[in-house]
């Protein structure tokens, strides 16, 4: 199945080679994380994974369904989790206009975070504190509270290792004393220094015991005497569109096949748009260090890249949502939209299971669950035999 995806082709030609790499030139649980996400993608939608068995009531005919692996760096899950990511942001975000701002963090604050991920939560919430304090600057009396939306990003559009935060939060928030106060003034020299200041605290606290490293960070304030960069992107009239632009980035891995514009088995090309000057560039590495430079950015297990705060915050969203509503001049219709289920885009996309024969219903007959995964080591050829647990309907 994922034989026809040009990227898996790669991983296949030169997985032999890639394997001790991603243990050598990567944290460890992120090489587990990488190691894993490959296997389960190469057996997504095959019998090793397990299976559901219809039967047809009209026919008799028996269909077996594999199951999915449900990995964004998947081929075909990917596509479905983005599409999911996206609905449940919809069904959180007030459908209020957003404004989308984008956080850097400085090259020399990359290494460390390369090395320990866990400190990415750290980033993510001094984007938060930056924009919840900014935007209480706008109101002194009633400091207003904002629903902010962050997603960490470590990559960059050639691949390397960048970290940024993007940012969506409302353009207004609500005040103690339950105003909807709007805002539309994001000054870009008061969000750079309180971006330097939040995350160069959270980072020092964090490795605190850790004198290069307190060291490194101290140095950041004179090397940056404005800040670091944050940029004022665009706006959004609904809380929908926003999280439908944010979200093609949350679900799906880092490159689209699409820019992979050469492989002859030794070496990839791949196109992207230089940020910098605007223009249009390929970019040609070995296959091995393309590979590893693509699942540098895998995320380790447990680790969550979408955070929420302020009026999204999940202990009080639901609180938070009726007293917006109270405020607001238009009432229910700053509501969340209510999820699709992924039933329902199914069925709007003619995609519901059905007897391929005849076209009748379908009954479960029998479902079939790996009671292990394969092993990762089994990636280049057939899947491995897997013990599996049976279980009759």
């Amino acid at each position: 199945m994922n034989a026809c995806s040009l990227f898996f082709t790669i991983v296949r030609d030169h997985w032999a080679r890639l394997l001790p790499l991603l243990r050598q030139q990567l944290p460890a649980a992120v090489a587990v994380a990488a190691i894993s996400a490959m296997t389960n993608a190469f057996t997504c939608r095959t019998e090793a994974r397990g299976f559901m068995q219809y039967r047809c009531q009209d026919c008799g005919e028996m269909i077996r369904v594999p199951f999915a692996c449900k990995s964004r760096w998947c081929p075909h899950c990917g596509i479905a989790r983005a599409a999911e990511a996206a609905e449940r942001a919809k069904s959180r975000l007030l459908n209020v206009r957003h404004r989308h701002l984008t956080f850097s963090v400085p090259a020399e604050l990359r290494p460390l975070l390369f090395a320990r991920r866990e400190l990415l939560s750290l980033v993510a919430k001094a984007a938060v504190q930056t924009t919840i304090q900014a935007m209480g600057t706008r109101c002194r009396a009633f400091a207003p509270l904002p629903g902010v939306m962050a997603t960490v990003h470590t990559y960059g559009r050639n691949l390397e290792w960048h970290v940024h935060v993007h940012v969506l939060c409302t353009e207004g928030g609500l005040r103690d004393d339950g105003v909807w106060q709007p805002i539309k003034l994001f000054p870009a020299t008061q969000y750079r220094r309180l971006w330097q200041y939040w995350l160069l605290k959270l980072l020092r606290a964090a490795v605190k015991g850790d004198r290069s490293a307190t060291w490194k960070i101290g140095r950041l304030h004179h090397i940056h005497p404005t800040g670091f960069i944050v940029n004022v992107m665009s706006r959004y009239a609904s809380g929908a569109k926003a999280a439908a632009y944010c979200c093609r980035y949350t679900g799906r891995p880092p490159l689209s096949e699409r820019r992979i514009v050469a492989y002859d088995g030794k070496q990839v090309t791949l196109s992207y748009t230089d940020y910098r000057d605007g223009q249009e560039k390929t970019l040609t590495l070995p296959a091995v260090t393309f590979l590893v430079r693509v699942l540098q950015h895998v995320w380790p297990r447990y680790q969550r890249d979408v955070h929420y705060h302020g009026l999204y915050q999940p202990a009080r969203r639901k609180w938070h949502l009726r007293a917006v509503i109270a405020a607001s001049h238009y009432g229910d219709q700053v509501r969340p939209l209510p999820p699709v289920s992924r039933q329902e885009r199914q069925r709007q996309s003619g995609a519901e299971l059905q007897c391929t024969t005849c076209g009748g219903r379908l009954s479960i007959e029998l479902m079939k669950f790996p009671r292990k995964r394969p092993d990762a080591l089994d990636l280049p050829g057939p899947p491995g035999t897997v013990l599996q647990l049976l279980l009759s309907m």
